[in-house]
């Protein structure tokens, strides 16, 4: 039977803004907490607001609703936790019970292209779900005796495919601890031993060598810029074709450690009317809006959006040290806007406190992070790659049951 979305589930709405509070019982459920296809509370937040219509109930089935990269996740609530959504989630759900809700998730599982193909507006990381065109949206059914039978068949055999995955997240997690723990010691105790030490006056670095020095930002680096965002709905100060134009860098594009392109580019027209600052090959970038403390460097002139921060090179400092020290203290020093949202000014990142050895030892940590995390991040990848090959066969195994390529 071929039936819409609005025929399956009676209801379909996004959640809402929280109030964010310090403490309650009702826990927000954004597009972070389910896109890795399971609830990660690491991070969890909370909110007094008990708006009924962002209440997620058992068996609701979750999307991502915005933003490139997570927009068109999907989700099996099957919790008794109070969990409500918040405005970038969208809920479905078939309160009747006619439909089984899972296998219309193991059905959306397999369709984040489409999804994104089809049933969004917008550009960039500014896309966002339209529900009309997912109200309309059309399927094949088969019978609630069929689902039921792919349902149980895919629980079982997937149950095995997730328990390998979450012994290879929890080794990989372990990792990357451990890789976190040798920065943060190494930035702040250095790489002697028997060093004597002297406490910095900083609650959360606590003691650092005794011959270290505590600076602020603004007087060890002389020399920073912001960049600019031209008006992102004029798409005349844009180019797409990334061979093309003047590289302009945004937060989404700090995947590496170095970064040489984008998607997009600014165009003459936008480099004449607004004469952005350009950020020098071997600069160090850093975020200090919305994603606090994404870090790296620039592998060839280019330009940033008005969301970073450029320290240029050769300005007596070793900057590889403070690709490794520096996102500490930015989270340790962002606050929080009226969303709830880690941000930074440039009056705070002008005077925050930074350790800062001597030259010849910020170099040698460097090289020593740069050994140590190197093989760190080989394992890493390791591990990524064997649970990405465990979901290839998760995704594998859904498209054969739910098109009835194999029989259950």
């Amino acid at each position: 039977m071929r039936l819409r979305i609005k025929d399956i589930c009676d209801y379909v709405s996004r959640g809402t803004t929280p109030d964010y509070v310090d403490e309650a019982v009702n826990k927000v459920m954004n597009q972070a907490t389910f896109s890795k296809g399971w609830i990660d509370e690491s991070n969890i937040r909370y909110t007094s607001k008990t708006n009924k219509g962002a209440r997620i109930m058992k068996g609701d089935l979750l999307m991502a609703s915005t933003g490139g990269g997570v927009l068109g996740k999907v989700f099996f609530f099957d919790d008794d936790n109070s969990f409500y959504a918040d405005s970038h989630v969208t809920i479905m759900r078939n309160s009747k019970g006619a439909n089984l809700m899972k296998y219309l998730y193991y059905y959306f599982y397999l369709r984040y292209d489409e999804i994104n193909a089809t049933m969004v507006k917008g550009s960039t990381n500014q896309t966002e779900l339209q529900r009309n065109y997912l109200l309309s949206y059309e399927l094949d059914v088969p019978t609630l005796a069929d689902q039921q039978r792919m349902v149980t068949y895919l629980d079982t055999k997937l149950s095995e495919i997730d328990h390998q995955v979450s012994l290879l997240t929890s080794k990989r997690d372990a990792y990357l601890r451990l890789k976190k723990s040798i920065i943060n010691h190494a930035v702040t105790h250095g790489l002697n031993p028997n060093v004597k030490m002297k406490d910095s006056g900083i609650e959360w670095i606590g003691e650092v060598p005794e011959h270290w020095e505590m600076c602020r930002f603004k007087d060890a680096f002389r020399r920073w810029t912001t960049g600019i965002t031209p008006d992102s709905k004029n798409y005349k100060y844009f180019e797409s074709d990334i061979c093309k134009g003047y590289t302009w860098v945004t937060i989404s594009d700090f995947l590496e450690k170095y970064i040489s392109q984008s998607n997009l580019n600014l165009s003459d027209e936008s480099i004449k009317l607004f004469m952005p600052p350009l950020s020098l090959k071997g600069s160090l970038m850093f975020s200090f809006k919305l994603s606090v403390g994404k870090i790296a460097f620039a592998d060839k002139d280019l330009y940033t959006n008005e969301a970073i921060v450029s320290i240029p090179p050769n300005n007596g400092q070793c900057l590889e040290y403070y690709y490794y020290m520096l996102p500490n203290v930015l989270h340790e020093n962002a606050t929080e806007n009226i969303y709830g949202a880690k941000m930074l000014n440039q009056k705070i990142i002008a005077n925050m406190l930074m350790v800062v050895p001597p030259l010849p030892e910020q170099r040698a940590i460097a090289t020593y992070l740069d050994d140590k995390c190197s093989k760190i991040e080989t394992i890493v990848s390791n591990l990524d790659k064997q649970i990405s090959r465990y979901g290839d066969l998760k995704r594998s195994l859904i498209d054969e049951v739910i098109t009835g390529k194999r029989a259950v």
